[in-house]
């Protein structure tokens, strides 16, 4: 999915795209989080993996979605299964609703991240497209077993969404992204675009493993 690049001011416009509970939240909601353990890098498969495979996503970006449905499987089983490849995933949100779905994943136990990604991308269709998309997320956020200050924390605090919102500027400052999905393979290789295994199997070559 191509970006139509979002500046700080226009950030704060997303705000206002989508239904919210209040504002009010900073000052309690301090407390049940911490802003460096939500941006704390989620990995899957062997931290110390030759291939370092770095994905940048939006939640609500079908290209991605079809990219975890019917792509990554694969790698998942040949790469990052047999120790050669660590999986991290960096958000780059596309629109307010992305935001809010990388803030909920990201308030979920790490160790349940990526089952919740995993969710989001399989019905994706269905939350992303309703008439009424935060309360679809919400929904999804319950049943993985959020709990309700959580939930609302993902869709209305301001402090938790604008770290995440950094993390695509900082991508798009470091590496220059221009649409999700895009990879980077051990800071040396970049690809774009919802591609077929064998397409990164010609990047994974010319890696040592």
């Amino acid at each position: 999915m191509n970006l139509n690049k979002i500046k700080r001011r226009d950030f704060v416009k997303t705000f206002y795209f989508l239904p919210f509970i209040g504002f009010g939240l900073s000052s309690r909601a301090s407390k049940i989080f911490d802003i460096e353990e939500i941006l704390e890098p989620r990995y899957l498969g062997k931290l110390d993996a030759p291939i370092k495979f770095i994905e940048f996503v939006s939640m609500t970006c079908s290209h991605c979605a079809d990219f975890h449905i019917n792509t990554l499987p694969g790698i998942k089983k040949k790469y990052i299964d047999s120790g050669k490849l660590r999986l991290e995933l960096r958000d780059f949100p596309l629109d307010g609703l992305a935001l809010r779905a990388s803030a909920m994943a990201r308030l979920i136990d790490p160790n349940k991240y990526y089952k919740f990604v995993d969710m989001l991308f399989k019905k994706q269709k269905k939350w992303s497209r309703s008439e009424n998309p935060i309360h679809e997320l919400k929904k999804l956020g319950r049943l993985a077993g959020l709990e309700k200050t959580k939930i609302d924390i993902a869709i209305d605090e301001i402090s938790v969404l604008e770290a995440i919102f950094k993390m695509r500027q900082q991508a798009e400052k470091k590496y220059n992204i221009q649409s999700t999905p895009s990879f980077v393979i051990n800071e040396q290789y970049f690809l774009s675009g919802n591609l077929s295994v064998e397409k990164f199997e010609e990047t994974f070559k010319k890696i040592s493993v």
